[in-house]
């Protein structure tokens, strides 16, 4: 399995640039360049997830054992940058448009994220009610649409993201006017819902990373310090990035001791991150459409893993996680393009109402 970690970073390496003395990049947190990085981390939970479904018992042979010691080590840090990153461009909308862009979110990011996972949904429910022949209680099927259970698909992630859009609605509802307080509500909101995730014995993978996400909007509101001050010379650059590897380095021997270290560790990973991408620079036309396919490649992919396995065509590691790739990026091709033509039917209609 290691060999196709080892393709995805000649990709990464193939596009890595690295700024010259004393320069910096300066659009480091540009949409491009952050959707650069969810696309390498989009592969990796493929990789991941593709072997859920070969099994830890299939994976014993010489290049197996060294991606399952890397799988174990990134653990949920393949899915931090989602988070960090959204609550970032989040909060730059915000700082640009103001409450407008706040009083947009029900429709245009709730109802379009929610819409487009529900349709999902149906595919989903097709595969494994229609054709696998799995049943599922009329509750799970409908919590299936929250995110809460799930009928196949990944689910916890769009159940997270559901609860944050919300609490960032509510919070800049009631500071209209005051980003610092908003955020900060944001934090307490958010620091609520791990603990009533905790409390009522939702799996770790709900809540350990939710803090990810109001981190990248503190990370929007001090990012002109911080930038003046990183970027004064390589000096403190370097100084900082040593720091931050450091930092992570320590966290990431702790991190299973209590849910606190945990969150030190995914905040350090993202601190490292974020330094790093001041200095160092990645393109690839590759990860360009990865990155422009985000949501439809993570949603989708287990759709072609459960088939393949259903049919007998998972004999194969490697054949099995090729076809499932494969198949993943054509319906990602059909779906996107068919998201697109509705997006434009549904939001027309609400903008002429």
């Amino acid at each position: 399995m290691i060999i196709f970690v080892l393709i995805l970073v000649a990709i990464i390496c193939s596009g890595l640039t690295v700024a010259k003395k004393g320069e910096f990049y300066g659009d480091y947190m540009s949409p491009k360049n952050t959707s650069t990085i969810n696309a390498i981390f989009s592969v990796l939970i493929f990789i991941s997830h593709a072997t859920n479904y070969i099994g830890n018992d299939n994976l014993t042979g010489a290049l197996d054992e060294p991606y399952v010691s890397l799988k174990v080590f990134l653990h949920q840090l393949v899915v931090v940058t989602y988070l960090f990153f959204s609550g970032f461009g989040i909060m730059e909308s915000i700082k640009k448009k103001g409450t407008a862009y706040v009083k947009s979110m029900p429709v245009h990011r709730l109802f379009k994220l929610w819409y487009h996972f529900a349709i999902v949904l149906v595919m989903y429910t097709i595969v494994r009610i229609g054709i696998i022949g799995v049943k599922y209680s009329l509750k799970d099927y409908l919590l299936a649409y929250t995110g809460y259970t799930t009928i196949g698909n990944s689910n916890w992630y769009l159940f997270v993201t559901f609860a944050l859009y919300i609490i960032v609605i509510v919070s800049f509802f009631i500071f209209r006017k005051n980003n610092i307080l908003a955020t900060a509500l944001v934090c307490v909101l958010s620091l609520g819902f791990v603990l009533f995730e905790k409390k009522i014995g939702l799996p770790t993978q709900y809540y350990n990373t939710v803090v990810c996400f109001p981190l990248g909007m503190i990370f929007s509101l001090v990012k002109p310090y911080v930038d003046k001050l990183l970027m004064k010379n390589d000096l403190i650059w370097y100084s900082a990035f040593t720091v931050s590897v450091a930092v992570f380095a320590y966290f990431s021997r702790n991190r299973w001791d209590r849910l606190l270290t945990y969150e030190m560790f995914v905040c350090s990973a993202l601190i490292m991150l974020a330094i790093g991408m001041m200095k160092i620079n990645i393109k690839s036309s590759i990860l360009d459409w990865f990155g422009a396919h985000i949501f439809s490649f993570f949603i989708l992919q287990r759709i072609p893993m459960l088939l393949l396995r259903h049919f007998g065509l998972a004999y194969n590691n490697y054949l099995f996680i090729i076809f499932s790739f494969f198949g993943t990026i054509v319906l990602c091709m059909f779906y996107d393009e068919a998201m697109d033509r509705l997006d434009k039917i549904v939001f027309k209609k609400r903008i002429k109402k």
